[in-house]
């Protein structure tokens, strides 16, 4: 993640939650499908949270697997300390400074080590060859017949689907009542910094890594996938 974007989530981590509600069209159903996939999975013992920010995505799926240990892992300081807020007593919720762009296993994060690694409005950030290596390392983190969920932005499969993705969202935003001329034009800077890639072009880098993926829900832009490691 560019140190510009990353910049910009700790300048937002106050009002992010709040906010992210009214940027979003389709909240509710974007962040309970997650959950309900999440719910699917048998016997969850540990999460991982991709690009976790205030731990908004973490929050949904605890309500559905609250017995597990969760780590949470962002790279922006201020987006962790407001999630360490929203989980503060809980002994089972952890917290790592980490970089989607360098993610390995290592004695925190262990090969084999997650029955769900979830992720929510942050892969969009990375580029494209960023996003391969990163959907080979959940792979790698996964436990066999473990499940990997993404809710996040993609690009338009045309021109023509981008356009209309782009104008639907840009209308919804100038439109909110909830949203101040400052959080409009700060979401639309932030915006300029995204690196979105087709959901065609996600699904055949997902299978190619040994995740493949099924599509759940979309939203002109918004969706929520899975894919899920074969035993073996």
């Amino acid at each position: 993640m560019p140190p510009t974007l990353q910049s910009q989530f700790n300048a937002v981590s106050e009002q992010y939650d709040g906010q992210r509600r009214a940027l979003i069209p389709c909240f509710d159903l974007f962040y309970q499908t997650a959950a309900e996939l999440a719910a699917a999975v048998p016997n969850v013992r540990r999460v991982l949270d991709l690009g976790a920010g205030t731990g908004l995505m973490s929050a949904f799926v605890r309500t559905r697997c609250p017995q597990a240990e969760f780590i949470l892992a962002d790279i922006s300081v201020q987006m962790l300390a407001k999630a360490r807020e929203r989980f503060h007593g809980l002994p089972n919720v952890h917290f790592i400074e980490q970089d989607l762009a360098r993610l390995a296993p290592d004695d925190r994060l262990p090969e084999n080590g997650f029955d769900l690694i979830v992720s929510a409005l942050a892969i969009h950030h990375l580029d494209n060859p960023q996003k391969q290596t990163l959907f080979r390392q959940i792979a790698r983190l996964l436990s066999p017949n473990g499940r990997f969920i993404n809710a996040d932005q993609v690009l338009g499969e045309t021109a023509a689907a981008e356009t209309a993705y782009t104008e639907h969202w840009r209308r919804h935003v100038t439109a909110h009542p909830d949203l101040s001329a400052e959080a409009k034009a700060a979401a639309f800077e932030r915006i300029k910094l995204d690196r979105m890639a087709t959901l065609s072009d996600q699904f055949q880098w997902l299978t190619t890594a040994g995740l493949p993926p099924t599509l759940y829900f979309q939203h002109y832009n918004f969706v929520v996938f899975a894919a899920d490691k074969p035993q073996n």
